[in-house]
């Protein structure tokens, strides 16, 4: 294949419950919106009727959700104490109250004519995509070479994927480098059949500050990111051929 070889696809991560942990996968199908099943469900405050995120409500990474049958059945959500419960249960709204000490909705893919502004973490709020509950784009990509280079001018702190949450995570060897600003505009194979097409930069947010399992909190990390990088650290992305991804396919820039 023809074009500028980026690396492998090193982790693939689907994400069922908008701002929660996601899950690690070997492989997944890439649909027309992205990773199918990410961020198929989310969580509405009941109080003023917004998305919940993590940008503002950050106990949302104490727990956990993945799919037991696969994408298109109900997710199974692990809170913070370690209890579980799915989404389909009627009593999950109730215990994710609970848990979160605020009453909230749980939403799902059926929600497609629903209110979808998002809270954020300020007073601005945006529409998420009639398709799932993302932020902007249907699929994000980071590279290690981004996570390296953001290291290098953060060395305290700790540049871990997880903080970024993104969907594919390529590995590009011993680069270190934010390759994907020169990818914006760029259509990537991503193994034989699947084409996405980068569109913009990713842009940080508070929530790569917040602690999750064993990452603390550290507002370095966005600081240093706004400071050095514009705030961006990654990349948005729209599918333009469908396909299967697996862990290790090549992924390669084909036009410029």
């Amino acid at each position: 294949m023809d074009g500028e070889r980026l690396g492998t696809v090193m982790q693939v991560t689907r994400f069922p419950v908008k701002s929660m942990r996601g899950e690690t996968l070997p492989e997944a199908w890439v649909g027309p919106h992205g990773l199918v099943g990410d961020r198929a469900f989310a969580l509405r405050d009941a109080r003023d009727g917004r998305i919940m995120s993590a940008k503002r409500t950050a106990s949302l990474l104490g727990l956990a959700a993945r799919y037991v049958e696969g994408p298109g059945s109900p997710a199974s959500i692990t809170l913070a104490d370690g209890g579980r419960l799915r989404t389909d249960d009627p009593e999950a709204a109730a215990a994710l109250s609970r848990a979160l000490g605020r009453a909230v909705r749980l939403c799902g893919p059926e929600d497609t004519d629903a209110d979808r502004r998002t809270e954020w973490d300020d007073d601005t709020s945006f529409d998420a995509p009639p398709f799932a509950f993302v932020d902007l784009a249907p699929l994000h990509l980071l590279t290690t070479a981004s996570l390296r280079a953001l290291a290098a001018l953060y060395p305290a702190g700790r540049v871990d994927p997880r903080r970024f949450r993104p969907n594919l995570l390529v590995d590009c060897g011993p680069r270190v480098d934010f390759v994907e600003d020169a990818l914006v505009g760029r259509l990537l194979a991503v193994g034989e059949r699947m084409r996405l097409r980068i569109f913009m930069p990713t842009i940080r947010c508070v929530m790569t500050t917040v602690a999750q399992e064993d990452l603390p909190k550290d507002p370095g990390i966005l600081r240093a990111a706004v400071e050095r990088h514009d705030g961006n650290l990654g990349a948005y992305a729209t599918v333009e051929a469908e396909g299967p991804v697996r862990v290790g396919d090549p992924v390669v820039a084909l036009d410029g």
